[in-house]
């Protein structure tokens, strides 16, 4: 597999290389001519392959690679959304990108707070690093930013959808419990 990353991101992968060999034993190189990482997977699982091309593509996008290795996980993922596809405008981006942001980072703060999913706002795009339950929330709650809709609208979707979360999870330790029981 080939990742790519910017050229001002090349040296914070590499010296992320190391790390992830030894966390994961997939075997990369990096190939100068093409300015890509290789990702072997021949003696890992296709899945664990993966999870490392996750991490160099989260560095490449600028999120810190303490934060990346993160994705190692088994239950985070990596979502990118590319604001360039949906706005067509500079000014619409910038527009877009402060509604996501917020005034002093209010908005993105109470979105990761809500959620738990680091959000990091680049050039022209919205990193998210989450869980398989929660990043779906925080991206409806970005996507929702997008459209247009209030942010009063977007903070209660997010309580909404907290509160439905916890009911899910109660439901799950019940049912586990019941079955302990029986």
């Amino acid at each position: 597999m080939f990742v790519s990353v910017p050229d001002e991101k090349l040296e914070d992968v590499k010296r992320l290389i190391p790390r992830l060999k030894e966390i994961s034993g997939v075997d990369v190189e990096y190939e100068p001519r093409g300015k890509n990482f290789i990702v072997d997977a021949k003696n890992v699982s296709p899945y664990e392959a993966m999870k490392v091309v996750s991490v160099i593509k989260a560095v490449g996008y600028g999120v810190p690679s303490e934060e990346a290795l993160k994705l190692m996980g088994e239950d985070y993922i990596l979502e990118v959304i590319d604001l360039k596809e949906s706005l067509g405008s500079k000014e619409s981006l910038i527009r877009v990108k402060g509604r996501i942001i917020g005034e002093d980072g209010k908005t993105k703060r109470i979105i990761q707070e809500y959620t738990g999913v680091r959000i990091h706002v680049g050039d022209h795009f919205v990193v998210m690093l989450g869980t398989y339950e929660q990043l779906p929330i925080a991206r409806k709650a970005i996507e929702l930013l997008i459209k247009g809709r209030e942010h009063s609208t977007v903070y209660k979707y997010l309580n909404k959808a907290e509160e439905e979360l916890m009911r899910y999870r109660l439901s799950k330790v019940r049912t586990g419990r019941e079955k302990l029981i029986k």
